[in-house]
């Protein structure tokens, strides 16, 4: 499946979840960040790029945003390459496109929790990716 149609699926995939997607310069080496309810991409991006760090921002979005207590920083960067990965082979995005998938190997070192969540995480975008209508209606479901 063609690269543009998985970025503006996980766009519209976004818009659904009450956050916008723009594109702007970042400090160096920053490819993407959430701010508040706004996904941020560094502009350039190329597709391959703006499709996993898409994927890594918006695990931070659903999985992180709103988690009460906090979760430690170090656990939510961990779970959001996970899931980038698991993501990217699933796809078959580069570099991650010749990996195969193994969702243990996605997984493995992470606590019970993390698990857990990037599992959720990876299942809710890549059904993004692929269908973004139903994905926004079943992550709705669960928030409420």
């Amino acid at each position: 499946m063609c690269l543009r149609l998985y970025i503006d699926r996980l766009e519209q995939f976004s818009v659904r979840c009450g956050a916008t997607v723009i594109r702007n310069s970042l400090a160096g080496g920053v490819l993407g960040r959430v701010e508040g309810r706004r996904i941020v991409l560094r502009s350039g991006l190329s597709l391959e790029q703006q499709v996993l760090t898409l994927a890594h921002e918006l695990t931070h979005l659903i999985a992180h945003c709103d988690v009460s207590p906090r979760l430690n920083r170090t656990v939510c960067e961990y779970e959001a390459e996970a899931v980038e990965r698991w993501v990217g082979a699933e796809l078959k995005v580069s570099p991650y496109a010749e990996e195969g998938v193994d969702v243990a190997t996605f997984t493995d070192d992470l606590l019970a929790g993390s698990v857990v969540r990037v599992r959720w995480a990876a299942r809710t975008l890549l059904s993004a990716a692929r269908d973004s209508a139903s994905a926004a209606a079943e992550y709705r479901q669960l928030q409420a």
